[in-house]
């Protein structure tokens, strides 16, 4: 009794320190605003927060895995470890980054705008989950979109991490699995920065959002309520009709990824078929008593094929995978292109592997064996419902990594990274199941002993892991830190432009601000009719530099940031836009600087046969 109220005030000891060290790294990181562009996010955020976050997230890791799952201490461990994990990840959120996500993200605000000033009609929109859920947030707080559409994503990841934990716990045998569920999906392992990110993305949204459908399922084999009876047959149970809904939302959410939900959803049917047709030769496990998947897979399928062909967008896709298979394609091209790039650098497609893929690529093989195992029939016959959940895992992530697999063979663009990390969320979960009950085999440890190793083996994945999840030069890229200074330069250039000059830039033209600001809408007119030609223009890299006024007849507009020269100059050394191009293209007399404001600077080119 002395052991354990000795253990217990040492647990909740660590509890204190660990809660106080986050809050005050939060404060702390909280109170460092960037004053410009900041190219890696990891090296401008104080020290402090990192240590009081690693001191947080070991106590949260001790206690969590140490103290008995029904107390109060292993949630409020597990809380913390959350809290950590959503922290790290909204960094930009908390540092008041003006806008995070220089790509994409900037696309899908200006979507976001045009929903909340009601010229888009969400239902002729692809996929307008979280722009709707930030345009409701909008109305209710009166925050603008820019700031909404930031918040969506900790909603998101909220519930990713919540409900890992909880499928852990529905599919595991013992205590544990909520714990190590939690801890687990802080891997963040779908996010993967080349096709999954951490800004507003619809893609990523729709992973996160995977495990409620998934618990919901796992849920419903089993459920015993019912809602409505037709002729004695059960027509609809209260986990069900979830479930439909569940499905549906995610396909508004982003199609392509939420319809990843409805093969989840479909290959569960198809293992209840293949299992009642098994049983007729030989007793089976629980399979042929689980409530039928049927409605849902039906209902599910209905809502995708109604959605899908109204929208140009979707249907290309299909075409673009049907070409690739019909008139073949390299995949290793762009694999190629790269790791020549990286060589350039004095680095290789090798070591970025290592670097993003292989926490992954290890976890990976931990599911594999568990999937191996739910298949063949080789898991221990004594937890016969955890064997049972296990193959309806199984059996959903097969026709997703044969989608991944065609995908790469077709070699459409980066695609097969999203189902790269549709891929993960089935990855966490095994693994998690794997960790918490002792799979392919029960080692001979104590609990003390698993414990620790758990521990250990955590703190070893997470901080490789923690590296990749915002870019930065580590994984050889600028972050997407979108500072006050370059929106504003822009939108005051788009104000006060020339309609007759066309638009240039290194690397492309100002196509994402254009949509920020005025709306999306993926041609050169914007949705009030203004015309924006040379918004996607990318100046050549022979160009840039040495005879710009020569190359383009017409005059342009050239805007360039402090990112444009650190990521081509800082992180790419001058491989394609070097020093001294950024600037013998400053001193050229042709060309005029005619806005400035530190960070943002527009010049005019006077090409051959325009103006001057």
């Amino acid at each position: 009794m002395a052991v354990t109220s000795q253990r217990r005030r040492r647990q909740v000891a660590a509890l204190l320190v660990g809660y106080f060290t986050y809050t005050v790294g939060l404060v702390v990181a909280a109170g460092a605003q960037p004053t410009g562009y900041e190219m890696s996010i990891y090296r401008a955020t104080p020290v402090l927060f990192w240590l009081g976050s690693a001191i947080a997230l070991l106590a949260a890791i001790a206690v969590g895995l140490r103290a008995s799952a029904t107390t109060l201490r292993s949630r409020l461990a597990m809380l913390l470890g959350s809290l950590v994990g959503i922290s790290v990840a909204i960094l930009p959120i908390i540092r008041d980054y003006y806008y995070n996500g220089s790509g994409d993200a900037l696309s899908y605000l200006g979507w976001t705008r045009l929903i909340a000033e009601g010229s888009l009609n969400p239902a002729n929109f692809l996929y307008p989950g979280i722009n709707t859920i930030a345009v409701v947030l909008t109305r209710v707080t009166g925050l603008p979109p820019r700031r909404t559409l930031q918040l969506v994503i900790p909603v998101f990841m909220t519930m990713y991490i919540l409900f890992t934990a909880l499928c852990v716990t529905r599919i595991g045998a013992r205590s544990k699995g909520a714990a190590v569920g939690t801890f687990f999906a802080l891997l963040f392992l779908p996010i993967n920065n080349i096709h999954t990110y951490i800004f507003p993305y619809p893609t990523t949204a729709a992973i996160y959002f995977t495990p409620f459908a998934l618990y919901l399922l796992l849920r419903y084999v089993g459920e015993r309520e019912t809602l409505a009876t037709v002729r004695g047959y059960d027509v609809a149970t209260p986990l069900g009709v979830l479930l439909t809904l569940a499905g549906i939302a995610a396909i508004l959410i982003h199609p392509q990824s939420g319809s990843n939900v409805l093969l989840l959803i479909g290959a569960g049917f198809g293992l209840q078929l293949l299992a009642r047709v098994y049983g007729r030769y030989r007793e089976t496990d629980r399979l042929t008593d689980h409530r039928s998947l049927a409605p849902q897979t039906a209902l599910v399928g209905l809502f995708f094929a109604l959605w899908i062909p109204r929208f140009d967008r979707a249907t290309g896709t299909v075409s673009a995978v049907v070409n690739g298979l019909l008139y073949g394609a390299n995949p290793g091209d762009e694999i190629s292109t790269v790791g020549t790039s990286l060589s350039t650098l004095g680095s290789g497609i090798g070591e970025l592997f290592v670097k993003i893929f292989l926490v992954s690529a290890v976890l990976s093989a931990v599911a594999g064996v568990v999937m191996l195992l739910a298949v063949t029939g080789k898991l221990d016959d004594r937890f016969p419902d955890r064997n049972s959940l296990l193959r309806y895992v199984t059996f959903g992530f097969v026709p997703v990594f044969v989608l991944f697999g065609l995908f790469y063979v077709t070699s459409v663009t980066r695609q097969p990274f999203r189902y790269l990390g549709f891929m993960m969320v089935f990855v966490t979960v095994l693994t998690a199941v794997a960790v918490t009950d002792g799979i392919p085999y029960s080692p001979s440890l104590s609990a003390r002993h698993w414990q620790a190793a758990v521990a250990v083996a955590l703190v070893v994945l997470l901080v490789p892991q923690a590296m990749i999840l915002h870019q930065s030069p580590y994984m050889y890229k600028d972050s997407d830190h979108v500072p006050e200074t370059y929106y504003e330069g822009y939108t005051t250039s788009f104000d006060q432009r020339d309609p007759e000059v066309y638009f240039a830039g290194p690397r492309g033209g100002p196509r994402r601000y254009v949509d920020a600001y005025y709306g999306t809408t993926g041609t050169d007119v914007t949705p009030g009719g203004e015309e924006f030609p040379g918004k996607e223009a990318m100046i050549p890299f022979s160009v840039f530099g040495s005879n710009t006024t020569q190359y383009y007849s017409r005059c342009r507009y050239v805007p360039l940031t402090s990112s444009d020269y650190q990521r081509e100059v800082g992180i790419y050394d001058g491989f394609r836009y070097s020093e001294s191009a950024f600037r013998s293209f400053r001193q050229n007399p042709g060309v005029s600087r005619v806005q400035t404001n530190g960070d943002y600077r527009l010049y005019y080119v006077r090409g051959d046969e325009c103006g001057r």
